[in-house]
This record gives structure tokens, C-alpha cells and sequence, in this order.
């Protein structure tokens, strides 16, 4: 039989003390896809020397990047922006806390992030993990949650030992949605949000091995996009004058378990209306780009859960 086939798989998640320093997974995460691999940036040698090829190979820097999609838990994902370029406050006591998400303008996360995944029966353990982007989405009923990460560096780890969440995912009728805040709408059938950070891998001149040194932000877009039952002009006309609005979705299970997502002040910035077929309904996509409010935050994002997270 080929060595590598086989099935199954894990993920484990743990914050780091040191950035850059392995932890064995302290949290597990249930996940759907992931595409974590090693980028390194190996400077093939050619010189002028009368030869047509490549001579040989330097080793260059290196660092981890990939996307990771899962369920959105309310469990696991305080977890992940503790690792963005967040600020959280945690409120509440045993059982019940939430963790209150908002951005801020700083050039490096707070935090890092050990990740091992078993892909099959083999290990890798990925180290100073930030996240760069994160998004929510609704699929077929299902809030999902996925990041896009960026590693320091990879070692290779003893394999873990499961213990899986039993938390139950946003599904069906868990949902609301207010256009503008504080006025429901029933009219949505799809819904994503995403958060782009531009994260950046960087390096700098060492004798400590090849991994990134940190990583950086760059500028932040908060975008989102919706479809609505196109009834009357009057939302199309506040896309034509740029008129802003708070926009709250909120999944929610029971009292203390519960995402919110808001963003206090968005503007359309597309708005297509279009028929596909006789008789058709008439459906509105729009995009919509968040600013900043009067304290300074582009979004917020409200998680009540029972999972109490020290950093």
C-alpha cells in the first residue's frame, strides 16, 4: 500500500506565552477544510558561468500561510481573534462570559498562536500563527467561520490526544438581522461579513533560523454582502445619496450563547437589481464597505459563550 493514504485528521489550537513557541493544543477545533503549508522562498542559484541551468540552491526565509474553514462555535472562535488584530474584553462570570470584539490600529497582534494538525497519521505543528482575515457566512442554514493565518514557523510535534467540543452549530432559525439597527428585516436569504487585515510575513537579518520574525498589518477593509427581496426604491435610493447605516446579524441559541455582528456605520458601495427570468422575483445583491464610528471601530462583534479563556 502507498505510505500516505489513509483518513481522518485534527486540529488543535493553543495560545502561545512566548510567540513563536510551540504549545500543545489546549482547544479542539472541529473543522470542514484547511490548506495550512510552508511557503519558502528558496533562491535558485544562476549565475553567469556558462551554463544554461540552475547551479544549486540557497535557503531563503520561510513562514506558513493558509485558510482554515469550520463551523462558527462560539467556544472556539474568541480563540482565533485573540490571535487578529483585536482588542477583547471578557465580562461575566462562571458559567456565562462574553467576549466583546473591537479593531484597533495596531501594527502587530497581541497574540500568537500554536496550531497542530494530524493529517492522517503524520504531525505538523505550526507556530506564531496570527490571523489576517477572518469571515462569517450562512451556508444552507449553517453559520460558518473561517481565517485565512499566517505562521512564523513549523516544528514537528508528538501527536495529540482529542477531546472534542459538543457545542452545537448556528443552523436554521437561530437568525436576525436589522436594517438599521434596531429595525428587523425578513427579507435576507444570504449573508457574509468578512474582515481583511492584510496581514504580512517579515523578516529580518538573524542566526535564529529562517522563520519569520512577526507579522504585520496593513490597512483594513470591512465588507459585507447581502441579498434582499427588492420591494420598493427606498433602500436603492440611500445607496445613490451614500447613506450610512448600522447593521446588526445575530445568531443565537439561548440567552448566554450567542454571536453578534455589527457594524455601526456601512455604506452600499454596490447595489445590482436584476430579473433572471420571466415572472422572476425581483432580488437586490448589495455590498456594503464599513467606516468608523465616533469611538474609532469599524465593527463589533459580541460573543456569549461558558468557555472561559485566560490569556
Amino acid at each position: 500500500m502507498p505510505y500516505g493514504i489513509g483518513a481522518g485528521g485534527l486540529m488543535g489550537i493553543a495560545l502561545e506565552a512566548t510567540a513563536g513557541t510551540y504549545v500543545a493544543p489546549t482547544k479542539y477545533v472541529p473543522f470542514t477544510s484547511e490548506s495550512l503549508h510552508i511557503v519558502e522562498d528558496t533562491q535558485w542559484r544562476r549565475p553567469i558561468r556558462e551554463s544554461a541551468d540552475v547551479i544549486g540552491a540557497v535557503p531563503g526565509n520561510e513562514h506558513g500561510e493558509g485558510d482554515i474553514e469550520m463551523e462558527a462555535l462560539e467556544d472556539i472562535i474568541p480563540y482565533f481573534l485573540y490571535c487578529g488584530r483585536t482588542s477583547i474584553v471578557k465580562g461575566g462570570t462562571t458559567p456565562n462570559f462574553t467576549y466583546t470584539v473591537t479593531p484597533t490600529a495596531a501594527a502587530v497582534p497581541t497574540g500568537t498562536m500554536s496550531i497542530t494538525i494530524k493529517r492522517s497519521d503524520q504531525i505538523f505543528g505550526y507556530t506564531g500563527c496570527v490571523v489576517g482575515s477572518f469571515r462569517f457566512g450562512i451556508n444552507n442554514g449553517v453559520l460558518t467561520f473561517g481565517v485565512s493565518v499566517i505562521a512564523r514557523s513549523e516544528a514537528v510535534q508528538p501527536s495529540p490526544s482529542a477531546a472534542w467540543p459538543t457545542t452545537v452549530p448556528y443552523g436554521a432559525g437561530t437568525y436576525s438581522v436589522e436594517v438599521p439597527t434596531g429595525s428587523p428585516v425578513l427579507d435576507t436569504d444570504t449573508f457574509e461579513w468578512t474582515v481583511e487585515d492584510n496581514a504580512e510575513a517579515q523578516f529580518r537579518l538573524k542566526d535564529t533560523g529562517r522563520g519569520a520574525d512577526f507579522v504585520k498589518f496593513g490597512e483594513r477593509d470591512v465588507t459585507f454582502t447581502m441579498n434582499r427581496d427588492f420591494i420598493t426604491r427606498a433602500d436603492y435610493d440611500l445607496f445613490k445619496s451614500i447613506t450610512s447605516q448600522s447593521i446588526t446579524l445575530e445568531a443565537a441559541k439561548g440567552v448566554n450563547n450567542s454571536i453578534s455582528l455589527l457594524t455601526p456605520i456601512s455604506f452600499k458601495e454596490t447595489y445590482e437589481v436584476g430579473l433572471s427570468g420571466q415572472g422572476d422575483l425581483n432580488v437586490a445583491n448589495i455590498g456594503y464597505r464599513a467606516s468608523i464610528d465616533g469611538t474609532g471601530k469599524s465593527y463589533q462583534i459580541t460573543i456569549a459563550t461558558q468557555e472561559d479563556i485566560t490569556v
